[in-house]
């Protein structure tokens, strides 16, 4: 759970937590809205971890009102029917492609004369084999960005990600809402098993229960324990396999459901496979500005520079008259060493000697930061008054000891959007800083006023900020044990 003033979601796996009630869609969030004077809550209440829109899923209940037989209470949903069963075996089971079709108007497989019955539908008529080995080649892409939306890899992704599992000698991979990644590895990698978890029902049409689940990635609910089953006897694996988790959520979700799924998954196999704490690799697809919030659920997970496209999105790709000038802003979040991912030179990616790994073409090494800092697609600049690299486009304020975009600028509300980079808290630079007025009281004002290059004010040395201050993990020590009201700097 995040430390700040905004909305607060608590996941239904964190330890010490009472259970939480269930709606249709599996266990519900947690939230919480923080007093912004003393960071205690004013009101807490369940939700849908699903969906927001209250038309989706109207559950809603008060804290307060919880009782045992509430958190007892379980729903059933129809999709998974008998009838559907045996729809979808003799869908699967059939050969020939002739009077094999898919309605899309209804979602639903049809064989034989069943289309007499969706007349004015839009149908796909005889589904050849390779429609029904990659069931997103056909059907309509589901559009909710804060539920299910769907873009979908294109075949330079995929190549980049089917060359990675390769070259990390993965031979199972979980693709939690990656419906094309999962056909992908299926038909080119055959040498590679796949499990999809996915929320989109359609899919249970196309594959088996022993590589599809229909799951819920904002609580690792399975709606199916049929197939719940099947995936923990693929979490089991031999001494010489290794598992992936490769994740594609919808960028409108909040990143603390999706880093509490992705510990459940990998505490569910440890215990399966009776391992002490053993970390799965990661590879966690988003875009680059969500950088933070992900680092500060998950640490140890870093951003490469790989830029992700997608075939049906406008802006994140490169090919098309609306497409963004820099580039996809989607990137690869992973725990496995950067050094090890090799991007595709023919890309336009290098190999950086001094960062000893792969980067864009555009991300100039800095001798000054010590590493390559682009990130969002553009050759970044150093700047002396900030002690960092910032965006081009940006011009220092010293108000706010930061450079930032020109064009209504006003330093007040800026600032109140800063993380300070001494106490690590938001809404205040470190000028505003009140943790470091009292551990060195008024002298600190006078520093990195008026010079031409930035001034630490922890360590008081010329051409580094705070932030990146090697005294800095020092003093939060201090501060830590010590207590700040007692504090002051010699």
């Amino acid at each position: 759970m995040e430390n700040s003033n905004k909305l607060q979601i608590i996941y239904p796996d964190d330890e010490n937590n009472s259970p939480h009630p269930h709606c249709p869609h599996g266990p519900t969030l947690l939230f919480q809205t923080p007093n912004n004077v003393n960071n205690e809550t004013t009101g807490s209440y369940y939700a849908c971890a699903a969906h927001r829109d209250k038309r989706l899923c109207n559950f809603h209940l008060s804290a307060e009102d919880l009782t045992p037989q509430k958190v007892a209470k379980r729903y059933e949903l129809d999709q998974f029917t008998n009838v559907y069963k045996e729809q979808r075996q003799k869908f699967l089971a059939k050969k020939n492609t002739v009077g094999r079709h898919f309605c899309l108007g209804c979602n639903v497989p049809l064989l034989r004369d069943e289309h007499l019955a969706h007349a004015g539908h839009e149908i796909v008529w005889n589904l050849t084999d390779k429609f029904l080995n990659d069931p997103t080649r056909f059907l309509y892409p589901l559009e909710d960005d804060k539920v299910q939306a769907q873009y979908f890899f294109d075949d330079k992704a995929l190549k980049f990600f089917g060359k990675c599992f390769v070259d990390l000698g993965v031979n199972k991979v979980i693709c939690m809402g990656a419906p094309r990644l999962h056909a992908y590895l299926r038909n080119e990698h055959p040498e590679i098993r796949s499990f999809l978890l996915d929320f989109d029902h359609r899919m249970y049409f196309f594959y088996h229960d022993y590589d599809y689940a229909w799951y819920n990635m904002c609580n690792n609910h399975f709606f199916d324990q049929a197939q719940h089953l099947q995936f923990e006897k693929f979490l089991k694996c031999e001494p010489n396999d290794k598992l992936l988790i490769f994740t594609d959520p919808p960028f409108g979700c909040r990143t603390e459901p999706i880093a509490g799924t992705l510990r459940q998954l990998t505490r569910e196999y440890n215990k399966i496979n009776k391992l002490p704490h053993t970390p799965l690799p990661i590879f966690w697809i988003f875009p680059y500005f969500s950088e933070h919030y992900i680092q500060q659920e998950m640490p140890q997970m870093h951003m490469c520079d790989y830029k992700v496209n997608y075939t049906n999105h406008k802006e994140y790709t490169d090919v098309g008259d609306k497409s963004r000038k820099l580039g996809s802003p989607v990137r690869v979040f992973t725990n496995i060493p950067l050094e090890v991912l090799h991007l595709p030179v023919e890309e336009a990616y290098k190999y950086c000697v001094q960062c000893e790994r792969y980067t864009a073409l555009e991300n100039r090494h800095c001798n000054k930061c010590g590493k390559c800092p682009s990130k969002n697609g553009s050759t970044y600049r150093h700047c002396e008054l900030c002690g960092c690299c910032v965006k081009p486009n940006y011009v220092h304020c010293k108000n706010c000891r930061r450079c930032t975009q020109a064009e209504e600028h006003n330093c007040e509300m800026y600032q109140a959007n800063q993380r300070c980079w001494i106490c690590q808290e938001k809404g205040h630079t470190e000028m505003n800083c009140e943790e470091w007025l009292n551990y060195c009281g008024a002298s600190r004002l006078v520093y990195g006023q008026n010079d031409k290059v930035i001034t630490c004010l922890i360590c008081r040395k010329k051409g580094h900020n705070e932030r990146n201050c090697k005294q800095r993990s020092k003093y939060l020590e201090e501060v830590t044990f010590m207590g700040v009201t007692d504090l002051k700097l010699k």
